[in-house]
């Protein structure tokens, strides 16, 4: 390969698909917590109950947090590919600038 192309207004116009992503994601963790916690500890007090919840309930609590930082982690990429968007155009009119020149 021997030269690199860039459409940097696609590349802007997806970033900004990012946002609803990240708001799809942020609804989905709310319904989800509120399922997981009207639910309760609804494996039972019995031995096998217990024996599930110290397997079971920290991961699972693990993944509902990890759930909810995702939104802000999706509005990163978005942010970052829009600077990158940003970049390539002004770097793109700069250097046809000198070329005209």
């Amino acid at each position: 390969m021997d030269r690199f192309q860039v459409d940097s207004d696609r590349l802007a116009h997806r970033a900004g698909q990012f946002d609803g992503l990240a708001s799809r994601v942020g609804g989905i963790h709310r319904e989800l917590a509120d399922q997981v916690s009207s639910a309760g500890a609804c494996w039972g007090g019995d031995d096998i109950g217990l024996r599930f919840s110290s397997t079971h309930a920290g991961p699972a609590h693990e993944t509902l947090q990890a759930l909810g930082a995702l939104p802000g982690k999706l509005d990163d990429v978005g942010d970052r590919f829009r600077e990158t968007a940003r970049a390539y155009r002004h770097t793109d009119d700069h250097n046809a600038g000198v070329l005209d020149a």
